[in-house]
């Protein structure tokens, strides 16, 4: 019964001994990428297209106003539809700019944008990225 008694405590004794011992080290760390966690899917997904918007309206073709080179934005935001297109159709005429022929509709989105922002400055400094003449 002793030698029962003996091996009992001496199986505590080195579980509890061994449950309280750490051991030294580091960390492993690595920089190599692990397997994906996501898997591949087989369907196909279509993205939407874009395109350029147009006028459903048509706007009659008016004469520029002759300041239209050095109209400020807050000037151009008071004109009807017609007349800021002829105040940009007047700045894009005999200017090399990014706006090809045709693109004035696009001209007067970035122009009506960009004027909300800086109403002080000249149309023609936004479109075109100089001060006026």
């Amino acid at each position: 019964m002793h030698l029962l008694v003996v091996a009992v405590a001496l199986i505590c004794l080195g579980l509890i001994t061994g449950c309280e011992r750490t051991t030294g080290g580091t960390v492993a760390m690595t920089t190599e990428p692990g397997p994906a966690t996501t898997t591949r899917s087989t369907t196909t997904t279509s993205r939407p297209t874009t395109s350029v918007p147009t006028r459903t309206s048509p706007t009659s073709e008016v004469p520029a106003p002759p300041n239209a080179s050095t109209m400020t934005c807050s000037e151009y935001s008071d004109l009807d539809e017609a007349t800021q297109l002829a105040v940009l159709r007047a700045i894009l005429a005999d200017e090399n700019t990014m706006f090809t022929g045709g693109s004035e509709e696009i001209a007067k989105t970035v122009a009506d944008a960009m004027c909300q922002f800086l109403p002080d400055s000249t149309v023609r400094e936004l479109l075109l990225g100089e001060p006026p003449p």
